[in-house]
């Protein structure tokens, strides 16, 4: 975890390429030839400071000709500035200088830093090139490729770019280390067929003249066919991991030096003899072979075979392609979270008392460093250890062991213990595991035997979890032996807030570890059972705190083209995306994604390309649901969900009522995206109908008794959310009905996660503040406090059934984020 620190020289700050920040980005890659630059201006304690100019210069690091000066341009734009000089080149590093005056006479300095490009048609240069191959095996487990070379020592090394694609996950090695250690479970995972990522690593610092050698480690990952088993969508032919790898060397005498994967490799069956995103990793130590990734490497122990050439994972006849991976990589550890917020609960003991933060109950995300300890550990059986983490959060557990040679070790991690309320099958106090359904969750290590001791962590599975139980080892495991890495995409800690309310404390710190544990590259619903989807519904829910919270907002960009990829020639959407489970077409409120994710990174970052990019799918899309509501109206619109799990025993209200709800509401933003983009025709298009919507919704579910549906919590909600669609002259008794409805309940919701993302600000922005803020306060149940007040559980994270330990493992997670939205 590194803090962002803040210069005192007035310079730009917080400069940010293509949106990828300069500070936290050493090697920072795009992949377009008119990048756009933003920048912060440096706090003077001026209230009307304002930028007037800038000036920004780029220049190729090995060709001053090309240096580009754009002189000092007179504008207060410091969000999206777009470089207009000559269009970058490919696979070309390029250095930035850039400043700014002020309107208070201040000339700021330079400030300046690197960037570089990718190849910016991989899909052409690399799978259209004979010499290029993916290679693995379909005989046996390959896992680990090596090849050697010598690299001339005629002319000094420029420059020295790989490009690799390892399906599903890779870990590259260069002369014996591993380039980037805290990089985790990368590629991201898309619909490979549709889309397959491509990593790019500078490597100058690395190569060498002479020999020098690259090792690969290769997972299944999504790409497996483990991971696509009942009741999930039949997985489209996948199969062994398989790699892509190019290094690309050029010399200062402009010569040049090109390693590709192909049949000159060498691999083998390694260590690992088996990994699942589902269930763990077996690890057996006795085969590893520490210098296999070293020059001059012999091995014979081992059968190195010549690896055979596979398909691609790209369908390109279907329009599939190879593109960047832009987003943040998985990461485990201190790299994985970066601190931009100044606002920590630590920090706040300056103007709230501590008594009245209260005692936050798991791991402070500022101050756990992104690794966390076992804060306890018992024996509740023979030779089992189970150590207590205290959060509930994504990664896995490194362990130091000792103990004979061929000794089997085996890991396992759940989210909680075995409680009276959750069966009598096994003694209490041992780790509950019935709600990880079809995973297994566990790790095996076979010891090599080391009198110095081992240390073994999995590479290419991910748990979700508080608990770990041990079993089978000889000796005795320290707490000081574990510590556990936190484990989601990188990212930084934007907004933060501490207040003298110790339950929205407690809240808000379940929600921020929610959230994190639910970024694997793509948004997720949990990350423990055998689901971490990406469910369409959790992210259209959960987007807008998402952003609030952390800076993500090339995750989300890379979602949209994941759901873009799969969008249908008639605009339908998946519920998941990859479509892994559900159907198409998406429940609306599953399907809204499209149109929610991209207006809220809108919203939040104030970018007008994204909408341009995605507007024409976001239309394609209402129209899809457009031409079901022709054959149906409101009355029966397409739904599958509702509004999913209100608490027990509440019924779900009308779901047309819901799904409806959803239709009105993306085309509210497709207008409003219309407008932003000056699109005159649709604006009066969709304006129109969403006049002709608004009044049909009414007559629809309105009652005349003075609420919609059946009264319940949710149709009021929704139908008060939705503008114009509640006649001026009813409002105030549909909320009357409302608030009462929720006073009479004991100041209780009823409402499901589509009602409660809504609910709070409705009762905000009406005159019930006090309201929403002694409903979001109650620790009685249902409610979010009710989580870390009960006699079974103290929840670090948020449920996702509002009475998770009266019910059965089915569908119980205690790690779920569609309930962040508040």
């Amino acid at each position: 975890m590194r803090y962002l620190k803040f210069c005192l020289a007035v310079l730009p700050h917080h400069v940010r390429i293509e949106h990828l920040k300069v500070d936290t980005h050493s090697d920072l890659v795009i992949d377009t030839v008119r990048p756009h630059f933003s920048w912060k201006l440096t706090n003077e304690k001026s209230r009307s400071l304002h930028q007037i100019a800038y000036q920004l210069q780029i220049e190729s690091v090995h060709d001053i000709s090309s240096k580009w000066d754009s002189g000092r341009i007179e504008s207060d734009q410091s969000i999206h500035v777009p470089y207009m000089g000559p269009q970058l080149k490919s696979n070309t590093k390029y250095v930035y200088r850039l400043k700014y005056w002020t309107n208070t006479g201040t000339e700021s300095e330079w400030t300046q830093g690197t960037f570089r490009t990718t190849i910016f048609n991989p899909t052409k240069e690399l799978l259209m090139n004979a010499d290029i191959s993916w290679i693995g095996s379909t005989d046996i487990n390959m896992n680990e490729l090596r090849k050697e070379f010598q690299c001339p020592d005629t002319s000094p090394i420029r420059s020295a770019t790989a490009f690799i694609s390892g399906i599903g996950y890779y870990e590259l090695y260069v002369n014996g280390d591993n380039v980037d250690p805290s990089r985790k479970l990368d590629p991201g995972w898309t619909t490979y067929e549709k889309r397959t990522l491509l990593v790019s690593f500078d490597l100058k610092n690395i190569i060498k003249a002479g020999a020098n050698a690259i090792g690969v480690k290769l997972g299944n990952g999504w790409y497996s066919q483990e991971q696509y088993v009942p009741p999930s969508v039949q997985e489209p032919g996948y199969g062994p991991p398989r790699l892509l790898f190019v290094l690309h060397i050029i010399f200062e005498n402009s010569d040049e030096f090109v390693v590709y994967s192909d049949q000159t490799w060498q691999g083998r069956a390694g260590s690992i003899f088996h990994d699942s995103v589902y269930n763990g990793e077996m690890y057996d130590s006795r085969n590893d072979r520490m210098d296999w990734t070293k020059p001059g490497f012999t091995d014979p122990l081992s059968a190195w075979i010549t690896p055979m050439i596979l398909p691609p994972p790209v369908n390109v006849t279907a329009n599939g392609q190879i593109t960047l991976q832009q987003m943040d990589p998985i990461r485990a550890g201190p790299d994985a979270l970066h601190i931009e917020t100044g606002n920590t609960v630590e920090e706040a003991r300056t103007f709230v008392r501590a008594n009245e933060i209260g005692n936050i109950k798991g791991a402070s995300i500022a101050l756990s460093n992104g690794v966390l300890k076992p804060i306890s550990v018992a024996n509740p059986s023979l030779n089992t250890l189970v150590f207590d983490i205290g959060q509930n959060f994504a990664g896995w557990c490194r362990f130091k062991l000792r103990g004979s040679r061929g000794l089997a070790v085996y890991f396992r991690y759940a989210e909680i213990l075995e409680l009276p309320t959750t069966g009598d099958s096994h003694a209490y106090g041992n780790i509950y595991v019935d709600n990880l359904r079809g995973a297994t969750q566990s790790d095996m290590y076979v010891l090599r035997g080391d009198p110095n001791g081992e240390t073994y962590e999995p590479s290419f599975t991910v748990h979700g979890f508080r608990y770990v139980a041990v079993y089978g080892s000889q000796n005795n495991i320290p707490i000081v032996d574990v510590e556990c890495p936190v484990v989601h995409s990188e990212t930084t800690l934007m907004g933060n807030f501490t207040s003298t309310n110790p339950v929205i404390n407690q809240i808000q710190h379940n929600i921020q570890w929610g959230q994190l544990s639910n970024i694997m590259s793509l948004p997720t619903d949990c990350p423990q059972r055998d689901e971490r989807k990406g469910w369409m519904g959790d992210a259209a829910l959960s987007v807008d705190e998402a952003l609030y919270n952390f800076d993500l907002i090339k995750f989300y960009v890379n979602f949209l083209n994941l759901i873009t990829d799969v969008q249908r020639d008639d605009g339908a959407v998946p519920d998941t995306v990859p479509l892994t489970f559900g159907i198409y077409p998406a429940d609306p409120n599953w399907g809204t994604a499209l149109p929610t994710v991209t207006w809220q990174v809108y919203r939040h970052y104030g970018d007008l390309s994204v909408l341009t990019t995605y507007y024409p799918n976001v239309r394609a899309y209402v129209e899809y649901v457009r031409t079901g509501y022709k054959r149906t109206g409101l009355v029966n619109l397409d739904q599958h969900y509702g509004d999913w799990v209100p608490p027990p025993p509440q019924p779900q209200t009308n779901p047309h009522l819901i799904g409806s709800f959803a239709f009105l509401h993306d085309v509210a933003v497709l207008v409003n995206m219309s407008q932003l983009l000056n699109y005159t025709a649709d604006i009066e298009e969709y304006t129109t109908l969403y006049k002709q919507l608004s009044d049909e919704f009414h007559s629809t579910f309105y009652n005349s008794a003075g609420y919609y549906a059946d009264g319940m919590q949710t149709a009021d909600v929704l139908a008060l959310t939705l503008p114009n669609v509640v006649p001026a002259d009813l409002r105030s008794k549909v909320f009357e009905h409302l608030v009462t409805d929720i006073i009479n309940r004991k100041k209780h919701f009823t409402t499901g996660i589509v009602g409660i993302a809504n609910l709070f600000p409705l009762l905000s922005d009406n005159g019930q503040h006090d309201l929403a803020l002694e409903l979001i306060s109650a620790i009685d149940y249902p409610s979010y406090g009710y989580e870390f007040n009960n006699p079974y559980e103290n929840a670090t994270t948020l449920w996702e059934i509002w009475d998770a330990p009266m019910e059965g493992p089915g569908m119980n997670s205690r790690n779920h984020i569609m309930y962040g939205s508040v």
